[in-house]
């Protein structure tokens, strides 16, 4: 998609989410907000809620889903929405509230906050002009007695302007209080998973134990897996394997399962604590084979690629393992996000390309002689190895790139099964997807 059509697509999104906005106004209402929260499903943290009125020429593109937009732009908007916005307000609720009362509950008294907040705003603003305030909320699906007139609207982050809006700005205030707790309590990622359940974050919980911010009434599972480990001395990991869904496989954690099942119609997906019982769930044979952690001697790398629509931006994550003759395995984790229109035309298979080169690159530079690259893709060996047709710019110029590199060292490829519980494959997967949030 060229700049051009991003632009057309906007503005043409910007009308649509604003119609219902403008329809009220039409009706009377002066002061309408839109309200939304982040943060109820990590498990650390607090939940954040903001409430946004938007002055009716307000008229800013790009203004969607906060999920749906990168780190860098929602920074930017949330800038933006602030400066021009008549009021708005933040409300929070910490893990300590989230833990006495239910998350629900705590979400609904952090956004009665927020609204609390921006009417303050308004009469500050606006003095007597402001009344009573807002006259109008507008809410993403969830009940709230406010004793203001009240319109829940499902995906309201993706049909409300103003709700698009307070979910930019809670999201940025969130995630910047979670970037914060990165410093103050190091070994979990807080930084980087925001407080929800990844890998890297039950890491640090098992080796570190809990923080102050740690909501415990959503880690009561864990207690009771570590409680299981201490007596039986096994380590149980659950996995969860998506047989009808966004895309089909196992997936190592909830929050990457989840991606793939929620709003999807007729969703099918279960845990298990054995990759082997999901793998049967998907009807393959067993996980991928290339799951183990003892390598021979040598440089294997796995890449992967991911693809942003809303940017139109793609990019490339790579893990290079390095096995020594004694057998210590050295990783270096690589990635990158890039904006060209013509090579994202291949979505998250451009990515997936620049993975390879990255690899490749790598080697060269440090004259490593031989790698094995592991994708997902079948095409990033088959057009290196000549067996499908380049029939692009980019599938050309990556073969092409290849033959070049194969003058000076050996290069072989190698197929995986994409989220099959490899743990490399995954982290190469995740590099790719948080060098799109930078």
């Amino acid at each position: 998609m060229t700049k051009q059509e991003r632009l057309e697509r906007d503005i043409e999104r910007l009308a649509q989410m604003k119609a219902h906005e403008d329809d009220l106004r039409g009706q009377g209402y002066r002061y309408i907000a839109g309200i939304d929260e982040v943060g109820r499903g990590p498990l650390a943290g607090p939940v954040y809620a903001a409430c946004v009125v938007l002055p009716a020429e307000f008229s800013v593109t790009g203004i969607y889903d906060s999920k749906k937009i990168t780190a860098k732009k929602r920074q930017e908007l949330s800038d933006v929405i602030k400066e021009e916005a008549l009021a708005y307000g933040i409300g929070i609720a910490d893990n300590n509230e989230i833990d006495e009362i239910n998350i629900l509950e705590a979400t609904k008294n952090a956004m009665r906050r927020a609204i609390k907040s921006c009417n303050a705003m308004l009469s500050e603003r606006y003095g007597e002009e402001a009344g009573a305030g807002i006259d109008m909320l507008l809410i993403d699906a969830v009940k709230l007695d406010a004793g203001i007139p009240c319109e829940p609207i499902i995906k309201g982050d993706e049909k409300s302007l103003s709700i698009a809006a307070a979910s930019i700005v809670a999201k940025v205030a969130r995630d910047t209080f979670m970037v914060e707790m990165d410093e103050v309590y190091p070994g979990y990622d807080f930084a980087g998973n925001k407080g929800y359940g990844t890998a890297k974050h039950y890491e640090g919980l098992r080796n570190l134990g809990y923080t102050p911010i740690h909501r415990r009434s959503f880690l009561r599972k864990f207690e009771e897996e570590q409680k299981s480990e201490k007596e039986t001395g096994t380590v149980a990991k659950k996995v969860y394997a998506v047989r009808n869904g966004r895309t089909t496989g196992i997936f190592t954690t909830w929050e990457d399962c989840r991606k793939q099942v929620d709003g999807f119609p007729g969703a099918e997906y279960k845990s298990f604590a054995d990759p082997a019982d999901a793998a049967a769930y998907l009807g393959l044979a067993s996980p991928a084979q290339d799951c183990a952690e003892s390598f021979p001697e040598g440089v294997r790398a796995y890449v992967d690629g991911s693809y942003d629509a809303a940017s139109g931006r793609f990019s490339c994550g790579v893990i290079m393992i390095r096995t020594g003759a004694d057998g210590i395995i050295k990783t270096r984790e690589m990635s990158q996000a890039y904006d060209d229109p013509e090579a994202a035309k291949q979505r998250n298979v451009a990515g997936e390309i620049m993975g390879s080169k990255t690899a490749i690159d790598f080697c060269l530079r440090n004259g490593i002689p031989e790698v094995e690259i592991y994708h997902d893709y079948e095409g990033i060996g088959k057009w290196a190895d000549g067996i499908w047709k380049a029939n692009n710019p980019l599938t050309q110029s990556y073969r092409n790139y290849v033959a070049k590199a194969r003058t000076r060292m050996k290069i072989t490829f190698i197929k995986v099964t994409a989220h099959s519980g490899n743990k490399y494959n995954e982290i190469a997967d995740k590099l790719a997807r948080q060098a799109l949030e930078q």
